[in-house]
């Protein structure tokens, strides 16, 4: 079975995700924020990108400088589109590859993706959940958790505000008790 976790940023899809792993044998989980990262290593994808954003996004062993083409991005949607534009298929291609592999060794593949239906790994999913948390407690957890700047925080919310959510089989509010989740979660997957 592959399940989908979705989710604004800070709503606590990790934290469902790590709840699936550690309560449901022979499980794995993919995060798609990961394969993105891995996505920026990749010369081809690196050298679109200097293409539109320039030399500017990269450190001095010229890697992508991920905190500074956030600050890019994250403040400007129309730029923001152009980036997932650029990663998005790479993404799917990478996530194709390891579901592959996975489905010969795992029960349940999860594949924790804030924009699993922008990118179409919806697509793969057998359920999709969707985790959900008020905008307040999303941002303290932006804060707080990842370490990040309160400007960066509200700029990553408000990036994310039209972020829709097409379908999805569970909604969870992460801020219930881990053994409502864990509960919710066997409903949905013995279902």
């Amino acid at each position: 079975m592959i399940l989908g976790i979705v989710g604004k940023a800070g709503s606590g899809k990790s934290y469902v995700s790590k709840l699936l792993k550690e309560n449901f044998k022979n499980s794995i989980v993919i995060d798609v924020d990961r394969v993105g990262h891995y996505v920026l290593t990749l010369f081809h994808v690196k050298e679109k990108l200097k293409d539109i954003f320039g030399q500017e996004i990269f450190d001095k062993n010229n890697e992508i400088d991920r905190k500074k083409l956030g600050e890019i991005v994250f403040s400007d949607e129309s730029k923001l589109e152009k980036l997932n534009e650029i990663v998005h298929s790479e993404i799917y291609k990478e996530i194709e590859k390891k579901v592959k592999i996975y489905l010969k060794k795992y029960d349940i593949i999860v594949l924790d993706a804030a924009m699993l239906f922008k990118i179409g790994l919806d697509k793969m999913c057998h359920k999709i959940i969707l985790v959900d948390a008020s905008e307040d407690l999303r941002y303290k957890r932006l804060v707080k958790k990842r370490n990040i700047t309160k400007e960066k925080a509200k700029n990553m919310i408000q990036s994310q505000k039209n972020l829709k959510f097409d379908y999805y089989d569970k909604k969870i509010t992460a801020n219930d008790n881990p053994e409502e989740i864990i509960e919710a979660l066997e409903n949905l997957i013995n279902y």
